[in-house]
């Protein structure tokens, strides 16, 4: 990747966290998005200038730019019977679910009569309609290509290719009036009626007499994804269409997504993949959208608005772990001080690591005992006691050999790496027979295979000396770090 040296946004300084932990197999979000800003001065200026080879399918794409509107709405491109033998092609290794899902090479539907609307002309009703016919009508009568509506089908539930189509998936099949986490509208679900629907909408988000939140010709800050902490690309939106795709999924791709081509970035809750998959999808199926050369890199949109701060001493730019203690805050995983602060640079009590676990284990129901089983915690002297008999309950902390937790006293760095290896059920794990860390040996640490674990894991690793420091106590900053490594997949 090209990096510009002339931002005007500087990195954020290491503080006291070692730079080597940032280095490690999985990949920060935070580290993903400084990349992404940092080429996003030079990819935006020079595309044609990267030695690398585009991502298939992705070569052209500009964020402000998806699709010609000559493209989008070609409602003649394909007729029913084209639809439904590209549909048989794609869909070659689908099998019907036994739930009674059907792939769409094989679906059929009655459809009703759809009476004429401002978006879309009227609709005969149809018996036993194909899925190709369903779609060729409905792109027919909203004038919108029905190769939109195939990569849109693509892009939503993966229909297009799946082996096995479920009642989920055509339920939701467009993705409109269905809530994440939550069921369709029972107005909008089946396949039939989101075609019709989601492609009448596609018509609709464009028109610029609604007056949707992205229009035609104007510039906007988008967000990277749903989380606001991730930060905003600037996007100029050049037509109809593009507006279109943006008021239905509202999100621009960072530069890590883009580079990542079909797949996904690692640990980056930060990356969405919606408008780059339809981009990529149309290009590999029905060639470029835009006409834009296939041998220029793709380019993300340009860093534009910095994320609100979490808490009231991480403004943006004051920690590398800014992305992670903002996804702490949102998570619900720590809700700080009182006072509003997060007080990155404390170390962290064994109270409060207590509750981040729990926290991060979903909270799962648990009666505390009325006997706490160390004997410096209580009911009435810790406001975790909850948060640490359930730890301990779990055997994530054992206490000392004289039953005491000592709650207020700092997590060191070898505890850490022992309660992280319980949280995460004590996975099988062979230690190796001697540590890449120079002070972190079998006869010195009692927590050897805890922290040699985590360091193959990638969740920690060290500092620049190549030591451990095991007996250092760590900061809040850097175990929001460790905590979102371990529960980011």
């Amino acid at each position: 990747m090209v990096l510009a040296s002339s931002s005007s946004r500087p990195l954020a300084p290491v503080l006291s966290v070692p730079v080597r932990a940032r280095v490690r197999r999985r990949s920060p979000a935070l580290l993903v998005l400084t990349l992404a800003l940092l080429a996003a001065v030079v990819l935006a200026g020079a595309p044609s200038a990267r030695a690398e080879i585009p991502p298939p399918g992705l070569g052209g794409f500009s964020p402000g730019f998806l699709i010609t509107d000559t493209r989008m709405f070609d409602f003649e491109s394909m007729t029913g019977a084209e639809v439904d033998a590209f549909l048989e092609e794609r869909g070659e290794k689908c099998i019907d679910g036994t739930d009674g899902a059907a792939c769409l090479k094989n679906f059929t539907a009655d459809t009703p009569h759809r009476a004429e609307t401002a978006y879309c002309a009227a609709i005969p009703a149809a018996r036993n309609a194909t899925a190709g016919r369903i779609i060729a009508d409905v792109a027919r009568a909203c004038g919108v290509n029905p190769q939109v509506i195939l990569v849109m089908l693509q892009k939503e539930q993966g229909l297009i290719t799946t082996r096995n189509a479920t009642p989920r998936q055509l339920e939701q099949a467009l993705g409109f009036r269905c809530p994440d986490f939550d069921g369709c509208d029972p107005a909008f679900g089946g396949f039939a009626q989101q075609i019709y629907h989601g492609t009448s909408r596609l018509q609709e988000y464009g028109d610029p007499a609604r007056n949707y939140r992205y229009q035609a010709g104007k510039t906007y800050d988008i967000q990277y994804s749903p989380y606001a902490f991730c930060g905003y690309g600037e996007v100029k939106i050049a037509n109809r269409a593009t507006a279109a795709l943006y008021n239905y999924t509202p999100f621009t791709p960072t530069q890590a997504t883009l580079d990542a081509g079909a797949g996904a970035v690692a640990d980056d809750v930060c990356a969405t993949y919606g408008n780059r998959n339809f981009f990529r999808n149309f290009s590999l199926w029905f060639g470029s959208p835009t006409g834009a050369p296939a041998d220029r890199h793709p380019i993300s949109a340009t860093w534009s608005k910095d994320p609100a701060a979490p808490f009231t001493d991480v403004p943006y730019g004051s920690s590398i772990f800014f992305t992670e203690i903002a996804w702490m805050k949102h998570t619900g995983l720590s809700t700080g001080w009182s006072d509003g602060t997060y007080r990155p640079l404390e170390p962290i009590a064994r109270d409060a690591m207590a509750a981040f676990l729990y926290r991060a284990a979903g909270s799962p129901e648990f009666t505390p005992p009325e006997k706490s089983p160390f004997t410096d915690v209580s009911a009435k002297t810790s406001i975790f006691y909850k948060e640490i008999s359930w730890a301990e309950s779990e055997g994530i902390t054992t206490g000392w050999p004289d039953g005491t937790h000592r709650p207020l006293q700092p997590v060191a760095r070898d505890a850490m790496a022992a309660f992280l290896y319980r949280a995460s059920g004590s996975p099988a794990f062979t230690a190796p027979a001697s540590s890449s860390l120079t002070d972190v040996t079998r006869d010195s640490s009692i927590f050897y295979r805890e922290i040699t674990w985590a360091d193959a894991e990638g969740i920690t690793t060290g500092w620049p000396d190549g030591t451990y420091r095991p007996l250092d106590p760590i900061a809040r900053d850097a175990m929001a770090a460790f905590v979102y490594r371990m529960s980011v997949d």
